[in-house]
């Protein structure tokens, strides 16, 4: 039997154990609080963390305009499950901002410089670059601009697709 004959598993299998895995990251994280999008929304005006633009509660998935809750530091970087962590976006955003966090520090900056140089393949790389300028990049990278314009270019795609 050779791999082509192999059964390949259901999407749906693959992600139920993603899910899995991401509860237990939770868990392990730390607090996990019970929230809804109603409330998290209300407690942020039903403006975006992301591109600070107004979240409309009618849109629903998979419309990229529709509410989401965006974890501010990422599961997958330690964040816990709770309500002083979390946001409300649009879904485009939060799908587009997907697990990166912008850098705010130097020092930050110097953390991820210092993993960089662990990589042979990417220590010249690492030497080109100055804390100062990462920081720099990582805020235009993380702008509301530049989500507003990467949320509309969703939408025009979604509304066309659509049709």
């Amino acid at each position: 039997m050779n791999n082509a004959d192999l059964p390949t598993p259901r999407r749906s299998e693959a992600k139920r154990a993603q899910d899995r895995r991401r509860r237990e990251r939770m868990r392990s994280n730390g607090s996990i609080e019970r929230y809804t999008v109603e409330e998290i929304g209300e407690r942020d005006d039903w403006i975006c963390g992301l591109c600070q633009d107004p979240v409309d509660q009618a849109y629903q998935h998979p419309d990229p305009r529709s509410p989401s809750i965006d974890h501010v530091r990422t599961i997958a970087a330690g964040g816990t499950d709770t309500r002083d962590n979390v946001r409300l976006t649009h879904w485009g955003c939060n799908h587009e901002r997907n697990d990166s966090t912008p850098l705010r520090t130097v020092e930050e900056a110097e953390a991820q410089r210092a993993a960089l140089f662990r990589i042979p393949a990417l220590r010249t790389y690492a030497e080109s670059l100055t804390a100062e300028d990462m920081v720099r990049r990582s805020q235009a990278f993380h702008s509301p601009q530049r989500y507003r314009a990467r949320l509309a270019r969703r939408v025009e795609r979604y509304e066309r697709e659509r049709r």
